[in-house]
């Protein structure tokens, strides 16, 4: 049950669907919770998708509306999508009455759209973030409402008309991940700090096809070197049970992603929004798989946003288990081409985009 407060700074989220989605929003709100103690939030994403579990767990209020997953084809589903729309629209109109936010903000994808349009239509100032280089819908759509657009890279301005509202912060990123620790992380999975690891992680909700790469490669890899291995809550039954070592670890979500960056070595994963910014705020060499099931193939973009920086190598989804393999070896038997990865993928880093962004935000409450 939502409750009122009398809190002053009261700021809507909008935000869910994925990890690329829904991490940047938290990081925006921890660091306004720092600025501005007395903050009060309000999460609005689905009732279905992963958001539902982790914005409680963090212990902010949250809502879900019914909207359903925007359809790649046009068709009945679509016709659909657009019903659960307009649903969504007057249950987050009903909750944005509730709660009168001063500031909106969201952080792409469809989810966002009913929240939002919501909360500008009662007066409040609307906030984006877009962390993909090429811009999703939602923000397109959303930016002639909005107050400031947050970007993550300098080539998504020529996707917008009005460019007096864009600003190029970087991706927001929670500062849990800063906090590298070898040692507690091996301890955390229950393996050597003195072993190279990989770390594959086909994104929040799990890619079939790249699990199923790492199903036939992950025995070779293990002879030499360590894997932890999320698989996505969807897809863990099928690889759970199978033969491995004390050198794999196989799991549905990875937990403690500042424990999983502490030890890794290699990533291996889709180049959403949310990855790619950490890769680059941290520094971490990796192999990027771009998903080819997305809209408007924004993974490979982003991916192609490293590999043309030398900050990382790039694999399709079409190639080979053997191809990404021999990958995989050759990196982790060139230190010095780690190294270059990792060197260049820091230098892409722009200032702290959580504190740019809610400082900006942070103004606009104190008006």
């Amino acid at each position: 049950m939502m409750k009122n407060s009398n809190s002053k700074y009261k700021v809507l989220i909008a935000a869910g669907g994925t990890g690329g989605h829904l991490f940047p929003a938290i990081a925006i709100a921890e660091e306004l919770k720092s600025m501005i103690p007395d903050v009060d939030f309000l999460f609005i994403g689905t009732k279905k998708r992963m958001e539902k579990d982790i914005i409680p767990k963090l212990g902010y209020k949250y809502t879900g509306t019914s909207i359903i997953g925007l359809p790649r084809k046009a068709g009945l589903k679509l016709i659909g999508f657009f019903f659960s729309l307009i649903v969504a629209f007057f249950q987050a109109l009903r909750s944005v009455l509730k709660f009168n936010p001063k500031v909106a903000i969201g952080t792409g994808s469809y989810i966002s759209v009913p929240p939002l349009l919501a909360s500008k239509i009662i007066g409040a100032k609307i906030f984006l973030s877009e962390s993909n280089s090429f811009p999703g819908v939602a923000t397109k759509f959303l930016s002639p409402i909005a107050t400031e657009v947050y970007l993550s890279f300098e080539q998504s301005k020529k996707y917008f008309k009005d460019k007096s509202k864009l600003i190029v912060t970087g991706t927001p990123v929670r500062k849990t991940l800063f906090e590298k620790n070898r040692k507690k992380a091996a301890e955390y999975f229950n393996l050597s700090e003195d072993i190279k690891t990989i770390v594959v992680i086909g994104g929040s909700l799990g890619a079939r096809s790249i699990n199923e790469k790492i199903k036939e490669i992950y025995q070779e890899l293990s002879k030499k070197y360590q894997l932890i291995w999320q698989t996505g809550k969807k897809d863990f039954d099928l690889y759970k049970d199978l033969e491995k070592n004390e050198r794999v670890v196989i799991i549905p979500f990875i937990d403690r992603m500042d424990y999983a960056y502490s030890i890794c070595d290699l990533l291996i994963s889709r180049s959403g929004a949310s990855t790619i910014s950490e890769i680059i705020a941290q520094g971490i060499p990796a192999i990027l798989i771009p998903s080819p099931n997305v809209t408007e193939n924004h993974q490979y973009y982003n991916a192609l946003e490293l590999v043309e920086n030398n900050a990382a190598e790039l694999h399709l989804d079409n190639e080979s288990a053997e191809s990404l393999l021999s990958k995989i070896l050759y990196l982790l038997e060139n230190e010095d081409r780690l190294q270059t990865l990792s060197k260049n993928a820091k230098g892409l880093f722009k200032v702290d985009a959580s504190k740019v962004i809610a400082e900006r935000i942070k103004n606009y409450l104190e008006q």
